[in-house]
């Protein structure tokens, strides 16, 4: 039976009383899997403050892959600096190329399914531990986040290497491979798009019943954050009804937006780190950093840039200018070059701004909108924006959320492949290098990355389609 070769660095869990550590090995042969399955079953974890250790483990939350924005954040790049650019992965993902990874591997896929392997472990583990009055809520907060944990996963996986969902064809597109188990025995095959989608809407539902509404620890998902996430793959499956009643659900128990007023415009990191806690983040992960993103030859698509007003403190707080062009500089996580990947209580209001507005719900999905902007303009320049129709809301609301959100994790990529579905908002990408133009046409396969060659070796497992 074919092995699955999920990850790059297989990661062995060794936990002693005060620590936590991880064995790295690179896994090229068929004995190596099963000297590993061998390891597993001798060292898995028993104790449930055990299993949190494992989910709470820095690797789980950073580094979650940088294909997605590399391809489609609003950004270009000089010659000079994309002919600096030494590693393969990047330059192809930046131009689309149909070869992506030179016979590398990519993070992408590698820590996302890591996060998958934890996450079974740990749901099989405690799966033994008889339940009590006095281990409860631990016992549940360790199930709901490695439930949660599994859904992210495979959302972000689907995002980058399977189809946008489609109704009409979902159910026989070819997803991602589900891994429900941490068996290595477990049979490898993609499941369809709509299967994928399926499990991961199951997996937050049970987390919604388990984890607790609010956390001070943000890398730890909350009853919020499964709600919110929810409300992501509803707006993605266009279930508008779900989409909105999700986002009203989770911003009933968070709604705080940051006003931009309170923010120095000039500062070179203007959000707070992890560690100083940026309130509008629900749950905190980082996509890879990379040069490339920020540095004095990556420009901001100048039309996103002049669109945005000048009494608009978005401009000022999430861009820098040099040479009179502008550079992003505004990540969520208070990383230089580190793009925010979890989720912020901005995406709810767009969210649910949104889905009302698909609804037919026009002015409360303008109302909604601008909640957010009056928090994002200097005081007292704002003058609320109007729509007569759903459709002039639905325009705004766009509008706005590419504007919000140019380098937040997956979304821009998401939002690309969902709305290149509708003639109104469809887009075609051009980057120009060495006076070479480079074309993204809407509703490209090129929408799909490749799955990682090795993987391709390994398991056996079809290959996406490219041009």
């Amino acid at each position: 039976m074919k092995k699955l070769y999920i990850l790059n660095n297989i990661i062995i869990p060794i936990l002693s009383l005060f620590v936590l550590a991880f064995l790295l090995g690179s896994c090229k042969k068929q004995q190596e899997w099963l000297e590993i399955k061998s390891n597993l079953n001798n060292i898995t974890p028993e104790r449930i403050n055990e299993f949190q250790a494992l989910l709470d483990f820095e690797s789980n939350y950073t580094s979650k892959g940088l294909l997605t924005v590399m391809s489609a954040a609003p950004f270009y790049l000089t010659d000079a600096d994309f002919n600096a650019i030494e590693v393969g992965v990047i330059r192809n993902a930046y131009t689309w190329n149909k070869q992506i990874f030179e016979g590398k591997s990519t993070t992408d896929w590698g820590t996302n399914y890591y996060m998958i392997a934890i996450a079974n472990i740990c749901l099989e583990g405690i799966a033994k531990i008889p339940v009590n009055q006095l281990n409860q809520n631990p016992y549940n907060q360790v199930k709901g986040t490695a439930l949660f944990l599994r859904a992210q996963a495979n959302f972000s996986l689907l995002q980058t290497f399977a189809k946008h969902y489609d109704a009409n064809t979902a159910e026989k597109d070819l997803g991602i491979v589900l891994k429900l188990t941490s068996s290595l025995d477990e049979k490898i095959e993609r499941a369809s798009v709509k299967k994928c989608y399926d499990h991961i809407i199951a997996d937050l539902n049970e987390a919604v019943k388990l984890l607790p509404e609010q956390t001070t620890v943000q890398i730890r998902p909350t009853s919020t954050a499964a709600k919110a996430l929810l409300a992501r793959t509803y707006l993605l499956l266009e279930n508008w009804t779900l989409a909105a009643q999700m986002a009203a659900e989770a911003l009933s128990a968070n709604s705080f937006l940051i006003d931009f007023n309170t923010i120095s415009t000039s500062a070179t990191i203007p959000f707070p780190t992890l560690q100083n806690k940026n309130p509008e983040v629900i749950f905190y992960t980082e996509m890879t950093s990379a040069l490339e993103y920020g540095s004095n030859g990556s420009f901001i698509d100048s039309i996103l840039y002049q669109s945005y007003h000048n009494n608009d403190l978005r401009k000022l707080i999430f861009y820098r200018l040099f040479n009179n062009r502008p550079v992003f500089k505004g990540y969520y996580t208070g990383r230089t070059l580190t793009p925010f990947g979890g989720i912020a209580i901005n995406e709810l209001y767009l969210i649910r701004a949104e889905a009302l507005a698909r609804l037919n719900d026009h002015s409360n999905a303008i109302s909604v909108l601008n909640s957010l902007l009056i928090k994002r303009w200097r005081t007292g320049t704002f003058v609320p924006l109007t729509a007569n129709t759903a459709e002039d809301a639905l325009s705004k609301i766009i509008t706005e959320r590419r504007k919000e959100l140019p380098f937040t994790g997956h979304l821009p990529w998401m939002d690309l492949r969902r709305l290149n579905k509708d003639n109104r908002f469809a887009r075609t990408l051009k980057r120009t290098l060495f006076g070479q133009e480079y074309i993204l046409l809407p509703n490209s396969p090129n929408y799909v990355l490749p799955i990682p060659d090795e993987e391709i070796r390994f398991s056996g497992i079809p290959q996406n389609e490219r041009q």
